[in-house]
């Protein structure tokens, strides 16, 4: 009977101590909680901050900026159970204008082929395609740039 009346105590007294743990842990939490909004309220005193956002927001309408599709996560899921998680989707297939060019792998090595194969057989030295990919990102890049910033 002793044997289990020191098993309750000392399972008690871990439950006791676990509980004062978690309310020192409160305390804490609600201190930083304290500073913190003090903090933003010392250095946001001075800063308009409608402005701001109503400035951001004019800049992106200037460049057309708009979210994401909520489908493109559905899309992007797709296209990693059919290709593999690190395929990346190129440029359209410059032959067939449906598919779009992935890195693939062959008895040679790495290449650029077309997703609609077989019905389309277009692969491309992956050396090349990707150099053509990022100059087209660039000069995408570049005219949103030159966009968002002509007034200025």
């Amino acid at each position: 009977m002793e044997a289990i009346l020191y098993i309750i105590g000392i399972y008690g007294g871990i439950a006791l101590i676990g509980w004062i743990f978690s309310k020192i842990s409160e305390a804490f939490k609600k201190h930083r909680e304290k500073i913190r909004d003090q903090v933003a309220a010392e250095v946001l005193s001075g800063l308009d901050i409608d402005a701001i956002i109503e400035s951001y927001k004019q800049k992106l309408a200037h460049i057309k900026y708009s979210k994401t599709d909520p489908v493109r996560g559905q899309i992007e899921r797709m296209k990693e159970q059919l290709w593999g998680s690190n395929a990346v989707l190129m440029n359209e297939c410059p032959k067939c204008k449906d598919g779009h060019l992935i890195v693939r792998k062959g008895k040679f090595g790495k290449f650029m082929g077309c997703t609609k194969y077989p019905r389309c057989n277009y692969t491309n030295n992956i050396v090349e395609a990707r150099k053509e990919y990022k100059k087209s990102i660039n000069e995408q890049m570049i005219d949103d740039i030159r966009q968002a910033y002509s007034n200025i």
